[in-house]
């Protein structure tokens, strides 16, 4: 996982992930249980996908045409998915923050965000 300074909205409870912004890693163990010392803040909990614009491209280049089981992909919704809004995590001094960030397996037909898949099922 990677976290990331946030700028949040009038609520203060959703922010645009700001690639430019740098971030810092988190490791987790087996059962996704992570730990880092940060400074009071506001912050973003974003996956490895979402920490740079590399998978964003891939996507674009890869889903650029319709394929026989693939619809065009979405730009605008792609886009929506890499840079959020996502909600934001607040650190004040001396907290310790719990953060439930279930992970659980995916399908691997829907993977690929903002690209419908029209094919077959697999048995």
């Amino acid at each position: 996982m990677f976290i990331r300074a946030a700028r949040p909205d009038s609520t203060g409870k959703l922010a645009i992930n700001d690639l430019r912004e740098p971030s810092d890693t988190i490791e987790m163990n087996a059962e996704g249980d992570g730990y880092l010392t940060l400074p009071p803040g506001q912050y973003l909990l974003i996956d490895e996908e979402r920490a740079d614009d590399h998978k964003y491209r891939e996507l674009l280049r890869d889903f650029a045409k319709p394929a026989m089981y693939n619809e065009l992909i979405d730009t605008a919704g792609l886009h929506q998915w890499l840079v959020g809004p996502f909600g934001v995590c607040t650190i004040s001094s001396g907290d310790t923050l719990h953060v439930d960030y279930p992970l659980y397996g995916k399908c691997p037909w829907y993977v690929t965000p903002c690209v419908h898949y029209n094919g077959p099922l697999p048995p």
